[in-house]
């Protein structure tokens, strides 16, 4: 019985740590991509990313279609990883939370903002 007690506290703690890994790639991701991207565009840049360039043609003003674009990959992402047993579902959190401290680094630096 206390074997299944301590497997079923093991699991609800790594559903919390995952849950803490999606939190952050949601604002790094989605949130600190999406400000800094429409900073940079503010002053005169542009979107490297052909996709994410397509998106911001996708509605009037850019920001809304920039941030559907962005909700469908993090729920497409979120859905596979879902369905991905084991360790390796927490793969996709870090690696999108990866990607977006870069980007959104990457962007400060190019406003001269850190």
């Amino acid at each position: 019985m206390r074997l299944q007690e301590s497997l079923d506290e093991l699991e609800e703690t790594s559903a919390d740590v995952a849950l803490l890994f999606w939190i952050l790639a949601i604002l790094f991701f989605s949130l600190g991509d999406t400000v800094s991207s429409f900073m940079v565009f503010s002053q005169g840049g542009n979107e490297p990313n052909p996709n994410m360039r397509w998106s911001l043609g996708l509605l009037a003003d850019g920001l809304l279609g920039f941030v559907l674009v962005k909700t469908a990959a993090i729920t497409i992402l979120y859905a596979i990883a879902f369905l991905w047993e084991g360790a390796h579902r927490w793969m996709i959190p870090i690696v999108l939370i990866l990607a977006g401290v870069y980007l959104t680094n990457n962007m400060l630096v190019f406003l001269d903002i850190r």
